[in-house]
């Protein structure tokens, strides 16, 4: 993988110009990703709240998993989806999960976030993105606990 300045130019220009021309029709697609969240978790409520506020074309279908008989994608149970984060692209099929899942949200969300989650589809960048979402899984119940008074 070539990580030089060039490179890293050129994938910024392209992302750049991506999001410029998506930006132009906004209102024409409908839902793209299925976010599939954990309702029970008061961090994560409140994080999937700050993006349904963003998601004002109706990109994302939002889908809590906490609650009885969750809808799964196939090959999922409920334990497994409310372990970590997951999105199903709806064209594909296909489940990301993580920082990659995080990457498909940014991407079906307005500019400055449609940029963004093209970034973060940089395989570096996804990388690193991964390293902080498990080590944020780790503390999870730490900061739930401390910032939303969970148990």
């Amino acid at each position: 993988m070539d990580f030089s300045a060039t490179a890293i130019e050129l994938h910024y220009t392209q992302v750049m110009q991506t999001v410029n021309n998506q930006a132009k029709d906004d209102d024409a697609k409908g839902p793209e990703v299925v976010v599939y969240f954990d309702g029970s978790c008061p961090m994560c409520s409140k994080e999937i709240q700050y993006y349904r506020g963003l998601d004002k074309h109706a990109r994302i279908l939002w889908e809590d998993v906490a609650g009885e008989n969750p809808s799964c994608p196939i090959g999922y149970d409920q334990a497994t989806l409310m372990a970590r984060f997951h999105v199903k692209e709806i064209a594909s099929g296909q489940v990301f999960d993580g920082a990659a899942g995080f990457a498909r949200v940014w991407l079906a969300l307005p500019a400055p976030w449609r940029g963004l989650g093209k970034i973060a589809t940089f395989k570096p960048v996804t990388w690193v993105m991964e390293m902080g979402y498990r080590l944020t899984l780790k503390v999870r119940p730490l900061i739930a606990h401390r910032f939303f008074g969970a148990r």
